[in-house]
């Protein structure tokens, strides 16, 4: 009995929940920031994308997307950002593409929230995936 009132407790709260999550797992279900790496693809084709590699100093120079600019937090974002700011500046009306190293990591997220709050870049999307997307598509080694 109490199973059921529970069950049916739960069941309540979730249909009338105004955010309620989906009941199964949709692997193309994109967070709010995030691109596919197909989309990303159709952009180079269009145009140019700016990357930012969200990962560590010595994650980049180990391997990287051409023309990537190295930011991430673990480092000092400010020390990193002011050497390339003019050229992210130039770049502004261009879409940012910022990744790191997998799909469960949050230094992307971070980094695209940073550059969207302090260096004022608005078209900031985070690269679903990760490295291993990049890789997959032959955009990086």
């Amino acid at each position: 009995m109490i199973i059921g009132l529970s069950a049916t407790a739960a069941l309540s709260v979730y249909f009338f929940h105004p955010e309620r999550p989906p009941l199964y797992f949709n692997p193309h279900h994109l967070a709010e920031g995030e691109v596919e790496v197909d989309k990303v693809i159709k952009w180079l084709e269009q145009g140019e994308v700016v990357w930012i590699d969200a990962r560590s100093a010595l994650r980049y120079e180990q391997g990287h997307v051409e023309g990537a600019f190295l930011l991430n937090e673990r480092e000092d974002f400010n020390a990193l950002l002011l050497p390339i700011y003019s050229q992210l500046a130039n770049r502004a009306d261009l879409p940012f593409v910022v990744y790191c190293g997998s799909e469960s990591c949050l230094a992307s997220k971070r980094v695209a929230d940073l550059l969207r709050n302090r260096v004022g870049i608005t078209d900031v999307f985070v690269l679903k995936g990760g490295v291993k997307a990049l890789q997959d598509k032959g955009l990086m080694p």
